[in-house]
């Protein structure tokens, strides 16, 4: 008989903590993005949005589901703090979900960040239920006035979607996307989806650069 592995079991999630290591514009963005889908589904829905918690505020310890978004750039300092995080979850059963950001065109960086995340979630109990990689380099929040669904945001967005319907279900991205009927293939080993830009990636960059010149200019 197969047996069903904790992350893939749907739970309601009624708390969740965002923490981005370090403190960049572009994790700040992604987990924004993140947080304000899942509130716009949960008002379609009429659902109840989960709570976002503070762990350094939080006197109970108990949190039903964490989002990490870290970069590649992810070292012994940034997963001490990781462990700090996670040992503030006691022993729970908190489903653990990432975001890793990554160089363009180098998804193979995140392999090693993601081994180091999900073993320190399994060692402590908790459930991993994968993530996603994003290969948009620096400077992806210059794109924050741009559509969600636009040709540069638009392959972020989709893999940020199949994230937003894991952590409204409560379980992993794979288990996610096979209950709501969409493609598992591209859910790799480590339950993790990887999203590239839609355009070259000299282009990417150059037009990273110049928005993020803009943008300098107005401030």
């Amino acid at each position: 008989m197969e047996t069903t592995a904790r992350g893939d079991k749907p739970k309601t999630l009624q708390t969740i903590a965002y923490i981005s290591i370090p403190d960049s514009a572009d994790l700040e963005f992604l987990l924004w993005d993140l947080q304000d889908a899942i509130a716009a589904y949960a008002q379609l829905s009429g659902t109840v949005l989960p709570r976002p918690v503070d762990l350094k505020a939080n006197d109970t310890g108990v949190v039903d589901g964490m989002v990490l978004a870290v970069d590649d750039a992810f070292d012994d300092e940034a997963m001490s703090v990781v462990g700090q995080a996670l040992d503030c979850l006691g022993g729970t059963e908190t489903r653990v979900y990432v975001v890793v950001q990554v160089g363009c065109g180098s998804p193979e960086r995140a392999r090693t960040v993601v081994g180091h995340l999900r073993e320190a979630c399994e060692r402590r109990g908790l459930s991993w239920c994968g993530g996603i990689v994003v290969c948009t380099g620096s400077g992806f929040a210059a794109l924050r006035r741009s559509p969600r669904l636009g040709l540069l945001r638009r392959p972020f967005s989709e893999a940020m979607d199949k994230l937003v319907g894991a952590v409204r279900m409560g379980c992993s991205v794979k288990h996610a996307q096979r209950l709501g009927g969409g493609n598992a293939e591209d859910v790799d080993a480590d339950g993790m989806v990887c999203a590239e830009p839609a355009v070259p990636v000299p282009i990417w960059r150059g037009v990273l650069k110049h928005l993020g010149a803009r943008t300098q200019s107005i401030i």
